[in-house]
């Protein structure tokens, strides 16, 4: 026998008064007798036969790409995200999308009610067709569930089920409905797709099991006041985990980014002073980066480092290697980096363009602004080219860029060969 706090999730072998963990009063619950095991059942695996997973199509491509093909049947799939970012926006259109396409589908509101969820509804211009219910006992909601091909809980944090004591949110109570909804999904072959809060660390609310449990954990992230989201998966028993999809919040609801180089790329007529541009890619996606740097005397008795969009520990590499080896001084000049767009990435082969933006932007020389600069920068000061240089080469031509810097040789536009700090620091210069 053991007792559960049903705040933290912390156990022990007997009820506590208090919870020696978080401090609680009065929070700690059964968590019932395990059953016995039966005999065990072994299978070769030679004999064990593969079913096909089967996918049902959203209807929105950016999704589709990130669950790696659509929902799978049967599976649980884990939607995280901050309040307001739009995962209530995104259950709501997936769920017309499935209607149309002639499948049952069930919504169940547990945080909103069905007015609200009805004026969201009708601001989307969307089909009011959805089944749905406000039911927050998950007991109830499963007695009722059978037939339906997709189930969407919204959120996880605000079912409860009877079994427990607990307050709904609480730890065991996040852990014990998100177990009997996986449990539904497979017995039944019915996909369940469940919202969840995140916390202020950036991690979906509730024990780590949650994550453990289900099939597919994807994350919907956006910055308050810019409409960009951005849906990528943490974990993907049906395919990949390095896909990425780009939204805009907009009066329609969330909007596909069909081309994200088009959209956070403004081509620009004449060269400017900081600012340089390069090929990244977000999962299987090429997309153009604008780096911009202002590099300026200071005014403070510690200079500042400030970036944006870009690891400021690669950034302090980047200044000490254009210190050691260009002779370049930072002692007195503060140094900003930023990503435009509100992109944030770790994909290395930027670096080019970020030294690039620097010297640029200290020495007042205007850079290419039909080239992209593609580069890893190591410890000595020598430049890498990626594998898939090919890739970025090809999406930089389409959107209009006509010259490559590079170590290794491209083969679609203009080369200019940048092996080190030196080669570039040349090919900067007016």
């Amino acid at each position: 026998m053991k007792y559960i706090c049903s705040v933290c999730g912390y156990m022990s072998l007997k009820p506590l008064g208090r919870c020696p963990n978080c401090g609680e009063w009065d929070t700690f619950v059964e968590e019932g007798k395990r059953e016995k095991g039966g005999k065990l059942k072994v299978i070769k695996l030679k004999d064990v036969k593969i079913k096909e997973n089967l996918r049902i199509d959203t209807g929105i491509e950016g999704v589709n790409r990130v669950l790696g093909g659509g929902l799978v049947k049967g599976s649980a799939v884990l939607l995280g995200g901050s309040p307001g970012v739009g995962k209530s926006t995104l259950f709501l259109q997936i769920a017309n999308n499935l209607n149309a396409y002639g499948y049952k589908v069930l919504l169940v509101s547990a945080e909103e009610s069905v007015h609200q969820v009805k004026q969201r509804a009708e601001r989307l211009k969307i089909n009011l067709d959805v089944e749905i219910t406000e039911e927050t006992n998950i007991d109830y909601v499963l007695n009722g569930a059978e037939g339906y091909d997709v189930i969407f809980v919204d959120s996880i944090q605000a079912v409860y089920t009877s079994d427990l004591n607990s307050p709904p949110g609480s730890i065991s109570q996040v852990r014990f409905c998100a177990d009997k909804l996986f449990k539904f999904a497979k017995t039944t072959n019915t996909t369940v797709l469940l919202s969840g809060h995140i916390t202020k660390s950036g991690v979906i609310a509730g024990p780590k099991t949650l994550e453990h449990l289900v099939d597919v954990v994807l994350y919907l992230e956006g910055e308050k006041g810019n409409m960009l989201r951005i849906l990528r998966a943490e974990k993907n028993r049906f395919g990949p985990t390095d896909e990425i999809s780009f939204f805009v919040m907009e009066e329609a609801g969330l909007l596909s980014i069909e081309d994200p180089s088009r959209y956070f790329y403004t081509p620009s007529d004449i060269p400017k002073i900081g600012v340089a541009y390069t090929i990244t890619l977000k999962g299987s996606i090429p997309m153009v980066l604008e780096v911009q740097a202002l590099v300026h005397n200071t005014f403070y008795p510690v200079p500042l480092r400030h970036s944006v969009g870009y690891d400021p520990k690669r950034l302090a590499i980047v200044l000490a290697l254009l210190e050691k080896l260009l002779n370049y001084k930072f002692a007195k000049t503060d140094v900003y980096i930023n990503i435009g767009g509100g992109i944030k990435t770790d994909d290395s082969f930027i670096d080019m363009a970020v030294c690039s933006s620097i010297i640029s932007s200290l020495r007042n020389i205007p850079l290419d602004n039909a080239g992209i600069f593609i580069g890893e920068i190591s410890l000595t000061g020598e430049f890498k080219s990626p594998i898939n240089l090919e890739v970025r080469e090809n999406e930089g031509k389409r959107v209009g860029f006509k010259r490559i810097y590079s170590a290794k040789p491209g083969r679609i536009l203009e080369w200019f060969e940048v092996k080190n700090l030196k080669d570039l620091n040349s090919v900067i210069s007016p």
